[in-house]
Order: structure tokens, then sequence, then C-alpha cells
């Protein structure tokens, strides 16, 4: 049931206070082991991997910030679409529809609309401002004010890239769900489209396979 639920309606799980307490400590004893760390021996290898590292968690913020600026580009282009597009598919034959169908459509389109909006509240909440760790100018000054410069870059690399890691997770965490809505607004979309393309020729079938079934049932 739940499955069918998440299907239907994706969410996102919310870390309880004991995880996010087992999250700030295994951050704190990951930046302690960062500190601890020695790194006169193979220095050029350690430096070459800290900066891979810390490019890698910055592209992967500056591509879920990215993937959100389109979804809401998207969003934003589909909108003005969406308050015509009844009277696009229809005209004038929805108010002389059956309230079956009418259900049907409504249901489908008012679906479609709260996907949409879900999606762009996921995308808004990717492009939050956040706290972003990097090193700056006047840091690199004070790097290169210690014994070892080399060592000291590392261990700042290795620090901010781990700081960043809680909050470019979440990001990604957000531009999935963003993702995932936006998924389910063009699927219930076009099966309004299909059920707007199927609907009469649907209604025909019925008008003439009733008769036929009830005489078949009453002749035998």
């Amino acid at each position: 049931m739940t499955g069918v639920f998440e299907f239907f309606w994706p969410r996102l799980s919310r870390p309880t206070t004991l995880q996010l307490e087992d999250q700030a400590s295994k951050q704190t004893h990951d930046l302690q082991l960062i500190k601890d760390a020695k790194w006169d021996t193979h220095t050029e290898i350690a430096l070459e991997c800290a900066r891979a590292l810390h490019e890698q968690e910055t592209e992967r913020k500056r591509s879920s910030e990215s993937k959100a600026s389109i979804y809401l580009a998207v969003i934003a282009a589909i909108f003005p679409v969406l308050v015509s597009l009844p009277k696009d598919l229809y005209g004038d034959e929805l108010p002389d529809m059956s309230a079956g169908w009418q259900t049907v459509l409504l249901g489908l389109f008012i679906l479609g609309v709260v996907y949409l909006v879900r999606s762009g509240i996921w995308a808004f909440r990717t492009l939050a401002v956040s706290t972003h760790n990097r090193i700056d100018a006047t840091d690199i000054v004070d790097l290169w004010g210690e014994p070892d410069a080399n060592s000291a870059l590392i261990r700042d690399l290795l620090v901010t890239t781990r700081m960043n890691r809680d909050g470019v997770n979440a990001k990604v965490a957000f531009i999935k769900m963003a993702h995932a809505f936006l998924l389910r607004t063009f699927i219930a979309f076009a099966i309004l489209l299909l059920v707007a393309v199927l609907r009469q020729p649907i209604t025909n079938l019925v008008d003439v396979a009733v008769p036929m079934v009830r005489a078949a049932v009453c002749g035998s």
C-alpha cells in the first residue's frame, strides 16, 4: 500500500532528531580525522585527490541548481498553456459532457496542476540560499604562512568538502523530488490528452455495445 501511495505522491523522508544528531556527530568525527591526518608523504597525490573531491562536490551543487533553474523555466512556460487547455481541448462540449467524464477530466487536470506546483516548490527549495564553505583569498594567504602550505591546503580542501557534503546531498535530494513530480505532471497531462482523443470513440462504442448486450441477455 505504501508503494502505491509513493508512486502517486513521492515523499522525501525527514530525518529524525536522532538521525540528525548522528549526522552531526559523524561530521565532527570526520573533520577531526582530517585535521589530525599527516600529509607529509605523497603530498602531490593527496593534493590532487583533495582538489578532485572538492570540484566534484561543487559540481554536484552547481548541477542541481542548474537543473532546478531549467525546471522552473519549464514550469513557467507550462502555466499559461494550462489556462486555456480545457477550452482548447473541448471547446463548447465540456458543459454537455456527462458527470462521469467531467469528473475524470477535472481530476486529471487538478492532479497535473498539483504535481506541477509541487515540482516548482522542490525546485525553489533546491535554489534556496544555503551555507556553502570555500577557501577564500585570505585563507590562501594564511595557508602560505604555515610551514607546510601544501599539507595545510589539503586539509582545508577536505574540510570544506566534508562540511559542504550534507548541504549538497540535500540539494540533490530536492532536485530528485522536483524531477519526480515534473515527470508525473507530464504523465497526468498525457493521460488527459489521451482521454480527450478517445472519449468520443469510447462513448460511441458504449452506445452501440450496451443495446447489443441487452438484446443478447434478453434473447437468452
